[in-house]
């Protein structure tokens, strides 16, 4: 079964910055988190669940990455890792075709009161309401 095994920073190829990503196994994933975002994620059906939370903005996304997405992007680990052995890796974009994402901001997101929900309620909520 697919486990979170470290967490930290990777530096893509041609980027200006380091970005948040995890190791799942042997792979990297970048997850698209911004800096002022808080992040809740976790496995499920076969992919990377991520719910990132700027609650100071009032935006939140769901976002969902196969486990079977292609390494696309190149890089290399820049911090934060405790469990990963320093190296040059490839990573999995967070924006890739086979990405799903809902996000959700403004009016919406202060009437429906999803800036109060757990990750676990608002997956659900956002998913289902999806069409």
């Amino acid at each position: 079964m697919a486990e979170i095994k470290d967490t930290g920073k990777v530096w893509i190829k041609g980027s200006v910055g380091p970005v948040h990503a995890v190791r799942i196994d042997d792979k990297i994933f970048a997850t698209g988190k911004k800096e002022d975002q808080s992040i809740e994620l976790w496995i499920k059906n076969n992919g990377l669940c991520l719910d990132l939370h700027d609650s100071k903005k009032g935006e939140r996304t769901a976002r969902f990455i196969p486990l079977n997405a292609k390494q696309t992007l190149a890089g290399t680990l820049f911090n934060g890792f405790e469990k990963t052995r320093h190296a040059d890796v490839l990573i999995v974009a967070s924006d890739g075709e086979q990405t799903e994402e809902i996000s959700i901001a403004g009016k919406e997101y202060q009437e429906g009161g999803f800036s109060n929900l757990d990750s676990q309620t608002f997956w659900q909520t956002i998913w289902i309401n999806k069409d």
